[in-house]
């Protein structure tokens, strides 16, 4: 297999007092194209949260625990790259979305581990990535069709009551299958680390950044599809009796009068939700990790994916990742879809 060199364009900063979006051009990269795509307007999509997926490479930006264990390098590395791997092929998803994801190099290594597939229609062929400078972890995107182009959305909050913590931006990435395309907006929200109302606020200045995004789209006619970990539980989105979702606009920290309706697939009749959630916490669980269609893309399955040693075998709570014996996967359980687009 032949890659393409992947660049990185230079940021264009729209300075603004109290909000700016910062905008990234960024061409489809590791670029090989399969001879054939899957069946016209249908894609399985996979969205995982790989919990803390840091190189061997100790550069000073990733968390503590990492620099600080005698146990991490570049054997546990290679280690939960293969178990990593492992996933996405027995996943077997046509587009998988990855959240912390340290740079591009692990996606690199990544591709590197799924290549050698003989089957052509299997091969991950595009890829993308993107986080802030200065972060610590960001987004990927790996797909079997291809990448068309990638938009980098980012806060940038200037006032002097408020100090913006670190944030991930938002990728808005499209993929072409047949001729038609899918517009994906991959998400990862401020977690509520410094607590859950303190922190609240910044995940309100993100819904109000998603809501204006999908709004547009929808006008120009674009069909969407809306994932990642949004660190907050389904039932705490603005919901209708249906139990679609309103995403808010809000406007300097206020919430606005309007907003855009996007569909859940959480929701079973009644209001019943799908069990069991995405990520088990202090013995709940809870569904923080979500996938949201608008513009006349559908949800036809939805399911996290609860078969395969990612998690305990009866009562599904994700293998989550340990440092100091190198065992597990991850502390969130992979949500996947087939969207109709």
């Amino acid at each position: 297999m032949s890659f393409k060199k992947v660049w990185f364009p230079s940021k264009k900063i729209l300075s603004l007092l109290s909000m700016c979006v910062v905008i990234v051009s960024f061409s489809s990269c590791i670029q090989n194209l399969p001879e054939s795509s899957p069946k016209e307007g249908r894609l399985k999509v996979v969205n995982w949260n790989v919990q803390t997926f840091f190189d061997a490479v100790t550069t000073g930006e990733e968390y503590s625990e990492f620099v600080r264990s005698s146990r991490w390098g570049k054997d546990a590395y290679i280690e939960r790259l293969k178990r990593l791997c492992s996933v996405i092929r027995a996943l077997d998803a046509d587009v998988f979305v990855m959240e912390e994801i340290e740079n591009e190099g692990v996606v690199h290594d990544i591709s590197n581990f799924l290549a050698g597939e003989w089957d052509k229609g299997k091969v991950y062929s595009d890829a993308c990535f993107a986080k802030d400078e200065g972060s610590s972890i960001g987004c990927a995107v790996l797909s079997r069709v291809p990448i068309s182009s990638m938009t980098v959305h980012s806060l940038d909050v200037r006032t002097e009551e408020e100090d913006m913590p670190r944030m991930r931006p938002l990728m808005e990435v499209c993929v072409c299958s047949d001729n038609k395309e899918l517009t994906l907006m991959v998400n990862h929200w401020k977690s509520k680390s410094g607590g859950e109302e303190e922190t609240e606020k910044w995940r309100n200045r993100e819904e109000g950044v998603l809501a204006d995004l999908v709004s547009a789209a929808v006008v120009e006619g674009k069909r969407v599809l809306i994932l990642g970990d949004f660190n907050r539980d389904i039932n705490d989105f603005c919901l209708t009796r249906k139990g679609d979702v309103v995403l808010r606009r809000w406007k300097n920290g206020s919430l606005m009068d309007d907003g855009i309706q996007v569909s859940s697939p959480w929701f079973l009749p009644g209001r019943k939700l799908i069990q069991p959630g995405s990520y088990y916490f202090q013995d709940e669980w809870s569904r923080i990790d979500n996938m949201f269609t608008a513009g006349g893309a559908e949800i036809m399955d939805f399911y996290p994916a609860v078969e395969g040693e990612w998690c305990d075998s009866h009562t599904y709570v994700p293998n989550r990742y340990f440092i100091w014996n190198g065992t597990g996967y991850s502390d969130h359980l992979p949500i996947v879809c087939v969207v109709r687009f």
